[in-house]
């Protein structure tokens, strides 16, 4: 049986238009972007965080696939390293903040299976690891 996807994913990205006010969101470091889920605790597990600014499309198949793996049944924590997300590398879920609550953000190795700690990482990558409040030009 097929389920429903229960949750939303808010894209906040250079470019996106507000659907409140209309204005064009310009203030994105390059490479960075907040989007995230909001549902999961309805599975009890808090909610997931991509920062790195891919395809649309690509993100929101990250997250939903986290999403239906959360509905069913399976729970992820901190420092997990997570397979069947890409074929030729694991992801990795850390700890943040966003907009006050904790989320699990999904940390995406380089081309060379570098995670951003690594001081050989692609800079692109590196944005990963700033805190959510840091990934605009004005703070």
């Amino acid at each position: 049986m097929k389920k429903d996807i229960d949750w939303i994913i808010h894209l906040c990205t250079n470019g996106a238009v507000c659907a409140e006010c209309g204005k064009v969101e310009t203030c994105f470091l390059p490479h960075a972007c907040n989007t995230h889920t909001h549902g999961m605790e309805c599975y009890g597990h808090p909610d997931f965080q991509l920062v790195l600014d891919l395809p649309t499309q690509e993100i929101g198949r990250i997250l939903n696939t986290f999403g239906l793996r959360v509905q069913n049944g399976e729970r992820f924590h901190a420092g997990d390293l997570v397979s069947g997300i890409y074929d030729d590398c694991d992801v990795r879920l850390d700890e943040f903040e966003e907009t006050g609550r904790t989320v699990l953000r999904v940390v995406i190795p380089d081309g060379k299976n570098r995670f951003p700690e690594d001081p050989n990482c692609n800079a692109r990558y590196r944005i990963q690891l700033l805190e959510t409040e840091r990934l605009h030009h004005n703070k």
